[in-house]
């Protein structure tokens, strides 16, 4: 891939982009204080609708695709039940397709509840649903085999390790990093470092990154590293851009990371070969997305 970060020369031929994941029905509120137990606190501010609001990393990474255009479908998982049915019709609003959502029997959707406090810390509360019975379909196991760029983001360790190996020699892959053992085990992080082209973490994550490719035989890839409120960190190389990012007072900022991946990629797909450029899609996105969320804090 060299220093251009567009495959084929800066010719558009990625048309299709798969993203792995887990999917989620959020419930994000702002606190008037600190929840302690035995005790009520009020909530200062929570959305007006979209509550639940769909989340989850492929959701807010395969939006970002979709919006430019293009051929987008997120591998995930929902359960046979209402909010599995919410989290399909929004996916579909964004232009995302419903191919590679399978339904698992007897099972409910994942659900959290986002808790954002006074002194800028947030509890979350997770209802894993059906986690552990996840299984790649025959529909979604095809759409991996033919897209053309594979994102895999926080999910079933074991099923991105299986996507990456259903994906043609030719696919793009990008990786989203969390910092979660769990979801990015060892041999899968091993998988990520050798294959990946593009890859997004922040700050705290990074040296798991530089672990994961300090040994791989292919050209650098391109690393976008966000730093909270901070410049972002755009590289590949010797290439080395920072680039500054307007602060909004926003203390919901669930999504932020995939929305910024999600809109680089979409550059990326598009024909953008400026590093800086490419940079600068995911921020505009990032600032869209919060200055959206900006009354509610």
């Amino acid at each position: 891939m060299g220093s251009d970060p567009c495959r084929g020369g800066g010719r558009v031929i990625m048309k299709s982009a798969v993203v792995t994941g887990y999917a989620s029905l959020d419930y994000p509120v702002i606190l008037d204080g600190q929840l302690q137990g035995d005790h009520t606190v009020m909530i200062k501010s929570r959305p007006e609708d979209n509550f639940p609001r769909p989340g989850g990393s492929p959701r807010y990474v395969g939006r970002s695709l979709a919006q430019t255009g293009v051929k987008t479908s997120i591998v995930t998982w929902i359960g046979s039940d209402e909010m599995g049915k919410l989290f399909c019709r929004s996916i579909k609003g964004d232009g995302i397709r419903e191919t590679g959502v399978a339904v698992v029997k007897p099972g409910s959707t994942p659900i959290c509840l986002m808790l954002y406090q006074q002194d800028g810390s947030c509890g979350c509360c997770f209802d894993p649903g059906f986690m552990g019975r996840e299984a790649l379909t025959v529909a979604q196991s095809e759409l991996i085999r033919k897209a053309d760029l594979l994102c895999i983001t926080v999910g079933p360790a074991q099923i991105g390790l299986r996507a990456l190996s259903l994906a043609r020699a030719e696919t793009a892959i990008a990786w989203v990093a969390k910092n979660d053992p769990l979801s990015y085990s060892e041999d899968l992080r091993e998988a990520l470092g050798q294959r990946a082209d593009y890859i997004f973490c922040n700050l705290h994550e990074r040296g798991w990154i530089d672990d994961a490719i300090k040994s791989r035989a292919k050209p650098p890839p391109l690393v976008i590293e966000t730093r909270g409120a901070g410049d972002v960190l755009v590289c590949q190389g010797e290439e080395r851009h920072s680039l500054n990012v307007t602060h909004l007072a926003v203390k919901d900022t669930c999504g932020a990371g995939d929305t910024l991946a999600g809109a680089c990629l979409a550059a990326i797909m598009n024909g953008e070969k400026s590093l800086a450029a490419i940079g600068r899609a995911g921020i505009d996105a990032v600032q869209a997305m919060l200055g959206q969320r900006v009354e509610t804090d």
